[in-house]
């Protein structure tokens, strides 16, 4: 029994030892993050690109379409890749900064990367870096280790350096911290977000009152308030095989058995208004362990996108050019063709990806802005300025129909401000301090009917500007195509 048992030891230690050397592959990376982040993505990047489904759909090939076309932006110099961002939850999750740290597989000058992308070379705190027209700054943080900020605020950066070259701790939150730990030798993404203390009481009781799903549970608005308010974060893993497959999930400090009956549907709901739902997750399974929910399921390259929408890197083309040799006039003339080639297929990759959000009812607002984030950010050099000024356009429409739904909601919220329920000092009375302690919800179960009234009002008009602007967009795009291919001879 004795080499039996020691056997079995022996095995259980070298399966521990593989499920955290993972997570452990990125401990010189994480550090670099600093601690005001709450969303963190670990990709291995290697392991990624040598997948089947990565092999088939071509996600390592240097190529500027493959920035739109794959669903998250790997660089085929890196080998592994941590990226961050501090997302801002009372602003529908939109970014206010966000950073790629990268090991390299080979050294990367900061001239060649400011050359390729139509930038230049500075200094920031003694270290090289690259300012790029994608408004993002390049930094050398060593000889096999790449920085990239985004947006290009030079102070910003500045400080950044001086943090990421000094720390040498992992500073992030517990949670993220945590859910590094996650991953084992079977995954090659992982993607965390601290929701911890995202949203206040009151709100929460407004949102709970005003949900049909939530009330379909016929739980007392108090234990719904104290259910929803206890969540601490989400982890997506994603393991790539042949196909991608995905494991959502979405950690409570309470019990959350009780949300059992609709939990998915809210789940869905929930993340289409940060714009990362995706018809996918409709079809994944789904149970809770107490206070965890957990959803599995397969996941499309199309869902992969949306989903990395929410933290991503400007594109960058540096490995493509970094060996060009000054190109004669003939040969310029046949890169500004390919690269407005590149860039027009690249933004229809895009577009596609948003027509269920310009035509349907459940638009939303993030990820419109963050599309639209994605055609300012990328690669313009070569590219023809005509079709450039086609893409700052249609950028431009979609942060106003983006707008025009947020409005919609500002406009609601106005419309219900004195109908009770919505106000902070409803709230607040039944908490002692002041009014009375009886029924705190009274004002808003007489008002819900009338709330929901004015937002479907607010509502019907930003449908109006997502199907003009939708309109605006396709006629611009049939022009622009035209153009550019009576202008170059192929087809556009």
């Amino acid at each position: 029994m004795k080499p039996r048992l020691l056997s079995f030891v022996c095995v259980a230690l070298i399966l521990s030892m593989s499920t955290i050397a993972w997570g452990d592959s990125f401990d010189h990376l994480i550090p670099k993050v600093p601690p005001s982040a709450n969303t963190l993505v670990l990709i291995d990047v290697e392991r990624t690109l040598a997948s089947p489904l990565a092999q088939a759909e071509g996600w390592g090939k240097k190529l500027e379409l493959a920035y739109v076309s794959r669903p998250v932006f790997l660089p085929p110099e890196a080998t592994k890749l941590v990226m961050a961002s501090a997302l801002e939850a009372e602003n529908n999750f939109a970014r206010e900064w966000e950073l790629g740290v990268m090991e390299l597989s080979e050294p990367m000058s900061m001239r060649s990367i400011a050359r390729s992308e139509g930038g230049y070379v500075d200094t920031v705190q003694d270290t090289p870096v690259a300012w790029t027209p994608s408004d993002a700054y390049f930094v050398s943080l060593s000889d096999r280790v790449l920085g990239v900020m985004f947006p290009a605020d030079r102070q910003f950066v500045s400080r950044w350096i001086g943090y990421a070259m000094k720390n040498d701790r992992v500073m992030v939150s517990d949670y993220l911290r945590k859910a590094t730990r996650l991953a084992n030798e079977k995954i090659q993404v992982l993607m965390a977000i601290d929701l911890t203390d995202i949203s206040q009481p009151h709100e929460l009781a407004e949102n709970a009152e005003d949900s049909p799903i939530l009330q379909k549970t016929k739980l007392p608005l108090d234990q719904l308030v104290t259910m929803l308010g206890s969540l601490r974060g989400a982890t997506l893993r994603i393991a790539i095989g042949k196909e991608a497959q995905g494991q959502l999930r979405i950690d409570f400090d309470e019990d959350v058995t009780p949300l059992k009956s609709v939990a998915k549907e809210f789940i869905v709901k929930v993340l289409g208004e940060m714009g990362a739902v995706t018809e996918d997750l409709e079809s994944w399974k789904l149970e809770i362990k107490g206070k965890t929910i957990v959803m599995r399921g397969k996941i499309s390259q199309d869902g992969l996108r949306r989903v990395f929408s929410i933290v991503e890197l400007p594109s960058a083309k540096f490995s493509l050019l970094k060996e060009e040799a000054e190109n004669s006039e003939e040969k310029n003339e046949s890169l500004i063709r390919e690269s407005s080639l590149t860039y027009f297929h690249s933004t229809g990759v895009l577009l596609k990806d948003l027509k269920r959000e310009l035509r349907g009812n459940k638009a939303s607002a993030a990820i419109m802005e963050r599309y639209a984030s994605r055609i300012d950010r990328m690669a313009i050099l070569h590219v023809d300025d005509d079709l450039l000024d086609y893409g700052s356009k249609v950028a431009e429409t979609l942060r106003v129909v983006a707008l025009s739904k947020r409005q919609g909601g500002v406009r609601s919220g106005v419309g219900t401000a004195g109908m009770g329920g919505g106000g902070y000092a409803n709230y607040s009375s039944g908490y002692g301090y002041s009014g009375n302690r009886g029924d705190r919800y009274a004002g808003a179960r007489a008002s819900a009917a009338d709330r929901s009234a004015i937002k479907s009002q607010a509502m019907a008009e930003s449908k109006n500007m997502r199907v003009e602007g939708s309109k605006l967009i396709a006629d611009a795009t049939a022009q622009i195509r035209r153009q550019m291919t009576q202008k170059y001879q192929v087809e556009f």
